[in-house]
């Protein structure tokens, strides 16, 4: 038969297949409902569509940016991998190299140009990470921002804190932590003008997050969920959240979910692809 091989091996192909479909019909979907410009009636995020999201960034931010994520290559390592969270679906081992982790883990080149651009646009100050991995994304919002990162894995830290040595950066706080204690240790006082969480790809564990740190974000802050689309259990998540009462628009990119909680914004989700 033509599929004996991989049905018969394990429920692991079967279950990987499932997630791809998963994401291929989701996608399919997103490209239908991406509107352009001018299908856009909210004057503030048709201008933020414009000005930021379409928006390609300076050579200069390009430039830094991949001598970024050119020092990892230049640096490669191997390191134990402390997973509290969802897991990979294509990295399942303990030891993992950097090369692989910069190429299936971290945000690419193009989206840490986005996510650039975004802090910059929405004049961001305060930034807050959940999931370091090698800190190509702490970086790419150190640029305008001060940012607090925080990583369950303390030797892929470790590596991320020597990469920004190197860079002399000196506006990002890392911490060592699961997400779960650093929330539960969090300053009630902190506020955070924009929040990125790319670390643990679990539909109910996200929701937790959210509500974790709705108290410390105001009505300008941003949200950004990483991989809204990895899975059904993410995928139900991203759901729920536009449809919480606390947030306004959202912007569905497909592989980001951009969340926001302005007041004067009427609950409607915008599928933009990017």
């Amino acid at each position: 038969m033509l599929f004996d091989g991989p049905i018969s091996c394990s429920g692991v192909h079967i279950t990987y297949f499932c997630h791809v479909w998963h994401q291929i019909k989701y996608y399919l979907a997103h490209r239908f409902k991406s509107i352009h410009l001018h299908g856009i009636h909210s004057p503030f995020i048709y201008a933020f569509n414009k000005d930021c999201l379409q928006q390609g960034s300076s050579l200069a931010v390009k430039d830094e940016l991949l001598r970024f994520r050119e020092s990892i290559t230049s640096h490669p390592a191997t390191l134990q991998i402390t997973d509290h969270g969802a897991g990979s679906k294509k990295l399942n081992k303990s030891l993992r190299n950097t090369s692989q982790i910069l190429k299936v883990n971290c945000s690419s080149h193009y989206r840490t140009q986005l996510l650039a651009r975004i802090a910059d646009y929405l004049n961001v100050e305060n930034a807050l990470e959940l999931g370091t991995s090698l800190g190509v994304t702490a970086h790419a919002l150190s640029l305008t921002s001060d940012i607090t990162t925080v990583e369950a894995s303390p030797a892929v830290l470790d590596y991320a804190r020597q990469r920004w040595d190197d860079f002399k950066i000196s506006n990002i706080t890392s911490i060592s932590s699961t997400f779960d204690v650093f929330l539960d240790k969090l300053d009630q006082k902190s506020q955070y003008d924009l929040v990125f969480i790319d670390g643990h790809h679990d539909g109910a564990a996200t929701l937790d997050y959210f509500e974790r740190l709705l108290p410390h974000l105001h009505d300008d802050s941003i949200v950004i969920v990483d991989d809204i689309y990895w899975s059904t259990g993410m995928t139900t998540a991203w759901k729920t959240l536009q449809n919480h009462p606390k947030v306004t628009a959202c912007i569905d990119t497909f592989q980001w979910g951009l969340i926001f909680l302005r007041k004067e914004q009427r609950q409607q989700t915008f599928h933009v692809h990017v």
